[in-house]
Order: C-alpha cells, then sequence, then structure tokens
C-alpha cells in the first residue's frame, strides 16, 4: 500500500519547500540569537503559511493541472513579459539616477564611500546594458 502522495507541480514543490525551510532558518536565527520581535514572528508565520500551501497545491492533480494552464496562458505570459520589461526599465533609470547622485556627492563632499557605491552601481548599470545588448542580439538572430 502505497501512501507517498505524487508531486505535480516540482517548482511549486520546491517553492514550498524553500519557504519552510527558511521559516525554519528564521526561527532558529531567533531562537539562537534571542531577538524574538513581533516582525520575526509575522515573518516566520508568513513564510510556513506560504510554504505550506505551496507544498499542498503542489501535491494535489486538480490545483497543479490550473496552474500550468495559467502558467500557459498567452495572456498571462504577455502580462509577465510587459511587467518583467517594465522592472527591468525602471530598476536601469534608478539605478543611474542614484549613480550619478552618488557620483556628485561624493565629489562635492570629498567622501570616498559614496564614489565608491556611485562607482558599484556604474558596474550594475553597465552589466545590466550589456546584458539588454546581448539578449536583443541573441533574440534578433533567432527570427
Amino acid at each position: 500500500m502505497k501512501t507517498c502522495k505524487r508531486i505535480y507541480n516540482k517548482k511549486v514543490f520546491a517553492f514550498g519547500v524553500v519557504m519552510i525551510g527558511l521559516g525554519c532558518l528564521n526561527l532558529i536565527c531567533d531562537l539562537v540569537t534571542d531577538r524574538i520581535d513581533v516582525n520575526g514572528i509575522i515573518l516566520i508565520v508568513a513564510l510556513f503559511l506560504f510554504g505550506s500551501f505551496a507544498t499542498l497545491r503542489s501535491l494535489s492533480r486538480k490545483l497543479s493541472r490550473e496552474d500550468k494552464l495559467d502558467e500557459m496562458d498567452e495572456r498571462n505570459q504577455l502580462i509577465e513579459l510587459k511587467a518583467k520589461s517594465r522592472a527591468f526599465r525602471l530598476t536601469q533609470g534608478t539605478s543611474f539616477v542614484l549613480m550619478l547622485a552618488l557620483l556628485v556627492l561624493g565629489k562635492v563632499s570629498d567622501y570616498g564611500v559614496l564614489l565608491a557605491i556611485g562607482a558599484g552601481l556604474a558596474f550594475a548599470f553597465a552589466i545590466s546594458l550589456f546584458a539588454e545588448v546581448f539578449a536583443f542580439m541573441y533574440y534578433e538572430g533567432r527570427n
């Protein structure tokens, strides 16, 4: 007699296990450091709840089928693509503005830490620009 359930959606199951694991690690860290506060308790409860619901959802054939159909829906894919594109643009713009502000403030105040943070943001901004160019070239070549 088998008592083991089948996992119908492995990504959701892995997400649930990771969330439960993070909840356990957070609980252990809070107990070891004796820094249990309301925010920590809320976070631990939320991690356990999200992890449990995701794990149970991945073990249900009906709910997993619904998740996969929603994931394959073209409208949902378009919305996700637009949201990720907008988030990428906002992140690029924000990092550029912060980079400029930190470099100017670092130069005016002669504070090296601000210059170093600005240089780090400049490096991250350059990586995002190169990633965008290479992704464009990759997808342009495929079509």
